[in-house]
């Protein structure tokens, strides 16, 4: 049976890294933060480009204008890293010094930690994405909560057989895709090689019909 197991010890860094890309990928933060910059980048543009404004008006408009767009741009970041800083800060007394198995299958997922009693077992039904990285697998079952499995720590099987078994049994939505995103060089090589791929076809077409 096709299998893919990890074995982690607990990496405060990796947490942070999961963290900061839910809020930055997955969350409304990211986009909440991009709306409100670009709206009060706007007011500025406008605020500048203005022509009713008599110069008095209109010098402090602009001045202001531009500091509350550099306050916004400035803000954002500083907001989304202390809030990855406080959950993983909570979350390091009960998981420090401890190890973390999670074993994959075609059928389930199966997790257990030396500190903690018991396993955590759950379907591919109950997967609702995964995001792959140059790094990681970030495996969401729901849209705020989810595990991950690091690629350097797969101590059997492979990475591509976790993709075989993610692809042939993630649930498909509704528009009938699957649920499966690549980021980063990933992202890259993927295209690459289907880019490779259909120019084979378009080739062996064309030799077909000669």
């Amino acid at each position: 049976m096709e299998r893919v197991i990890s074995q982690s010890k607990y990496n405060r860094k990796q947490h942070k890294d999961f963290y900061m890309f839910h809020v930055i990928r997955k969350s409304g933060t990211a986009k909440f933060s991009a709306i409100l910059i670009v709206f009060m980048l706007f007011i500025a543009l406008n605020s500048t480009f203005n022509k009713d404004f008599t110069i008095k008006e209109s010098t402090s408009s602009i001045i202001f204008s531009w500091v509350m767009f550099a306050f916004s741009l400035s803000i954002v970041p500083i907001i989304v890293i202390s809030r990855v800083n406080n959950v993983v800060k909570q979350e390091t007394p009960e998981r420090r010094e401890s190890t973390e198995k999670i074993e994959v299958s075609k059928i389930k997922f199966t997790r257990s930690n030396d500190k903690i009693e018991g396993k955590i077992v759950f379907g591919w039904n109950e997967v609702e994405s995964i995001c792959e990285t140059d790094k990681y697998f970030y495996i969401y079952l729901s849209q705020d909560n989810g595990v991950f499995i690091v690629k350097e720590d797969i101590i059997e099987g492979d990475v591509e057989t976790f993709r075989k078994i993610a692809l042939a049994n993630l649930k498909k939505t509704k528009k009938g895709k699957t649920p499966y995103q690549r980021y980063g060089k990933v992202k890259k090589e993927y295209k690459a090689l289907k880019k490779i791929e259909k120019q084979q076809k378009k080739l062996e077409k064309k030799q077909q019909g000669k």
